[in-house]
């Protein structure tokens, strides 16, 4: 069911995404902001919605590529000093 929500001032209709989808990505968010509770409570949304191992794996692939990007250039800039 879609509707309608508002979350700081932003306008969606929440229930757009198919729910394995929309579980994924708060699983993806909650890795990579190290939020244990959240992940693992999404995680278990997105096997109940029938997440596959693979899906699941390429999930946190995408979870840790901002965190990696930030990291190596980070890296970069206290290396080049």
């Amino acid at each position: 069911m879609v509707k309608q929500v508002e979350l700081f001032g932003v306008q969606y209709k929440e229930g757009s995404l198919e729910p394995k989808t929309a579980e994924f990505i708060k699983f993806a968010v909650n890795l990579a902001i190290g939020h244990e509770h959240g992940a693992k409570l999404h995680l278990d949304r997105a096997r109940k919605c029938g997440a596959s191992e693979d899906e699941v794996w390429e999930a946190v692939a995408y979870a840790m590529r901002p965190v990696a990007a930030k990291v190596r250039n980070f890296a970069k800039t206290i290396i080049a000093k």
